[in-house]
């Protein structure tokens, strides 16, 4: 395996993703973002990947596994899209479960034999704290609570290839979308805020943070976990 271990970020030009690019290049990682837009940190390579375009990814998933580099893996990239269980629209639910979980399972499909040839990864799924339930997020609860499922789940397949898998289940982190949906003075921000002990959101350095250590020799014996 050469010296330097590559780590691919879904969503990695913005947001979480962005912020887990830098700190893992930060950690002599090397990166590699799918993702639709091009990354801000020209040391990150950037692949182009529409997750919305079923055959296109898996096109580009299947290019990745070719590669013998790969050490670990970020599912991050995801949409979040309301919808009230009374008001059930198949093509939203559908839309979301697929960028969401399938896509996941599909990049995963495809990488994992890399990291077996290796003997040695780490695979880390970015899910929600709205697992545990938040009204208007049927589709988008459900696939969160997936990867975090599927975390576990290849926990026990993978831990005899000495490869870790875990999820990470974040609060409400301040990106820019979460900042257009929730803005400043808005009553629906105050109402999350207060939620929060430390009194303060999170930034997406925070779960980047969390990732890295994830990634790192430390952590070689944490599998099978959410973190939330």
């Amino acid at each position: 395996m050469p010296e330097k271990k590559m780590v691919v970020v879904t969503g990695g030009s913005r947001g979480i993703g962005a912020a887990t690019c830098a700190c893992l290049l930060s950690k002599g990682f090397g990166v590699i973002s799918l993702s639709r837009t091009e990354p801000v940190l020209k040391d990150v390579l950037h692949v182009p990947c529409d997750l919305m375009d079923s055959n296109g990814r898996r096109a580009v998933f299947a290019d990745l596994g070719k590669r013998d580099d790969i050490f670990g893996l970020v599912n991050n990239a995801g949409v979040a899209t309301p919808n009230l269980i009374e008001e059930f629209d198949h093509q939203i639910y559908a839309t979301v479960m697929d960028i969401n979980s399938t896509a996941v399972s599909e990049l995963s499909a495809a990488i994992i034999p890399s990291l077996i040839k290796n003997k040695e990864g780490r695979v880390i799924n970015i899910s929600s704290e709205l697992i545990l339930g938040f009204a208007t997020r049927t589709a988008y609860s459900a696939s969160k609570a997936a990867v975090a499922s599927f975390a576990r789940t290849w926990a026990l397949e993978l831990g005899k290839y000495n490869i870790c898998c875990n999820a990470i289940a974040p609060g409400p982190v301040e990106t820019e979308l979460f900042v257009k949906n929730n803005p400043p003075g808005s009553a629906i921000r105050q109402q999350k805020l207060d939620r929060i002990p430390l009194g303060r959101f999170g930034q997406p350095e925070d779960v980047a943070g969390m990732v890295a250590f994830l990634m790192s020799n430390e952590a070689k014996f944490i599998t099978g976990q959410t973190l939330y």
